[in-house]
């Protein structure tokens, strides 16, 4: 069988510092048929030289609106029939792609998520932030526990669901999870790992209020439309809760790691 091409999508905008490593990461990649495409939103710090010199990608550089425009901008360029995105200071392992392309071929998912390694500044490691098998209700409360990192999707699913919202500036990726779920079937696969850089400029450590205020907003949102209020109404918050850690430890005993 043929290896699916794969389109991975790198926004980015002055982050020539961590740029690098990420357009490694991925022409390391043990899988054969990869499309990386960079949409930069105007860098003046280096980034422009960095990708003219870079081997096998395709960019462009324009301003743009912010991260989830560039994305959008990405995926209508992709040609892959799976997609994925990473960000400019993140990377992944050399086998990131290979494992989700076989799971989803081998599962017939139309989304694959795994397990986040959070690495520093300097790519030292901290911990691993480990997923749980998918479950709408722990998605729902406002617990996002699939690693952005790692996510593997079909053409077909976004397609269905939509672009990217951008009024979610933090909260974009939960909110398209919480669509996709709607529309197709999630496979976690705990081999399949990636890593996040955590470093001040980061959005999440620079201004992690934004990202919780988006998450209520996405929650307060879904819980409002037809059918899943009712549905949740019999879903205790505690219980649904205690569920997430219970199926964390019981994942952690299983695999046989330090997840987190």
């Amino acid at each position: 069988m043929s290896a699916l091409k794969v389109s991975i999508i790198t926004p980015s905008f002055n982050q020539a510092r961590f740029l690098p490593d990420t357009l490694r990461s991925v022409r390391a990649q043990d899988y054969p048929n990869i499309e990386h495409i960079v949409v930069d939103g105007g860098s003046t710090d280096g980034t422009i030289e960095l990708l003219k010199a870079a081997p096998g990608i395709r960019w462009i550089s324009e301003p743009d609106r912010g991260q989830v425009d560039a994305l959008n901008k990405g995926f209508a360029m992709a040609t892959g029939e799976i997609l994925a995105w990473l960000n400019s200071d993140d990377v992944m392992n050399p086998d990131t792609v290979r494992v989700a392309a076989d799971t989803l071929q081998r599962t017939g998912a139309d989304l694959v998520y795994g397990d986040v390694e959070i690495v520093d500044e300097v790519g030292r490691p901290l911990r691993t932030s480990c997923g749980i098998p998918f479950d709408l209700r722990v998605l729902l409360y406002g617990i996002n526990y699939i690693g952005q990192q790692t996510v593997f999707f079909r053409r077909e699913l976004l397609q269905k669901a939509g672009p990217l919202r951008e009024e979610f500036d933090s909260g974009f990726d939960y909110e398209l999870w919480l669509r996709f779920s709607r529309h197709g079937r999630f496979a976690y696969e705990p081999r399949l790992r990636a890593k996040i850089r955590v470093h001040p400029a980061a959005k999440s450590v620079a201004n992690p209020a934004v990202g919780r205020a988006d998450t209520m907003r996405i929650v307060r949102e879904y819980w409002a439309m037809g059918g899943l209020h009712g549905f949740l109404q019999h879903l205790p918050l505690r219980t649904t809760v205690r569920s997430y850690y219970r199926l964390k430890r019981q994942w952690r005993r299983r695999i046989g790691t330090d997840h987190a």
